[in-house]
């Protein structure tokens, strides 16, 4: 019984990493319709960003927001370069698809060319252990908990309570009806970017914290989880993707504290292919209805 509930709390550690970055990932492909599958590259750098500065004897807070602006500055480059030439050349949805799957895939061997092939070790000390009840947390999973917390807040506060939000939302509906209304676009889809790459970047960087290592397969590895997470909480849903993370997490870890670690991002998936064959026009019905790119 112990071990179960100890399983539950590394789930909510794993749902708070995950749910980081699915709420970037929704708000990201539910405004421009882009299924950015280069999204785990950007995690690893903005993770290599954050261990460099570490190793430097900076603050492992200050390297938790520089891997983030890392992930934005990356992920705006992109939208406004690579993707945005594409979508001028009248490129469609699944060509997209594949663009970002070669981006991707680019990245990743640049960071393991440049990494050589080596997996690095953080210092970060994990602080002291707290028992809640049956489950022991350490300090810095606690943190992490408490960022997937913030991050949440902060967002669905963005979202509903400000101008950029509400502008935001108006566009992921109807872009041609937004932008009829006056709604300046490209500043909407450059904050997008921004935004979403951000929680990008910071995903990548707290999901090193709690594993202590990075590679250039870190962020590719945890990618399907967050992919998992944005379409079964809904398309543009940062509350559903929360939900549909924390409900992942605790698969995961389950199936890894079964004995079987190796397929615990393989469960990710099967969860998704079972909610899709139960409710297939549920799922995606929000992306089906825009069939355009919004860059």
């Amino acid at each position: 019984m112990n071990v179960f509930v100890q399983t539950l709390g590394f789930g909510v550690v794993s749902a708070s990493i995950i749910a980081v970055g699915a709420m970037g990932f929704t708000i990201q492909f539910g405004l421009t319709n882009v299924l950015n599958l280069s999204f785990g590259g950007v995690m690893t750098v903005s993770a290599f960003v954050a261990y460099l500065t570490e190793q430097s004897g900076i603050n492992i807070w200050l390297c938790l927001v520089l891997g983030g602006v890392a992930g934005a500055v990356l992920t705006i480059f992109l939208g406004r370069t690579v993707f945005k030439v594409y979508a001028r050349r009248g490129t469609r949805l699944f060509e997209m698809v594949m663009v970002t799957l070669a981006l991707g895939l680019v990245i990743e061997y640049a960071v393991d060319a440049v990494s050589r092939d080596q997996i690095y070790s953080l210092s970060f000390p994990e602080g002291a252990s707290y028992h809640i009840g049956a489950a022991t947390l350490t300090e810095s999973q606690l943190i992490i908990v408490g960022i997937g917390i913030a991050v949440f807040v902060g967002l669905e506060r963005l979202l509903h309570m400000t101008r950029l939000g509400k502008a935001l939302r108006a566009m992921a509906v109807d872009p041609g009806l937004a932008r009829s209304c006056g709604i300046p676009t490209n500043r909407i889809v450059n904050a997008t970017w921004l935004i979403s790459g951000f929680l990008c970047g910071v995903a990548g960087v707290i999901y090193v914290l709690n594993a202590l290592s990075v590679s250039y397969t870190t962020g590719v590895i945890f990618l399907p989880s967050i992919i998992a997470a944005a379409i079964l909480g809904g398309v543009g849903s940062p509350r559903g993707a929360v939900l549909a993370a924390l409900m992942l997490g605790l698969v995961t870890q389950l199936v890894a504290a079964a004995g079987f670690s190796a397929y615990s991002s393989i469960a990710a998936f099967g969860v998704l292919v079972v909610v899709l064959l139960s409710r297939p026009s549920g799922v995606l019905s929000a992306a089906a209805r825009k069939v355009e790119l919004t860059l």
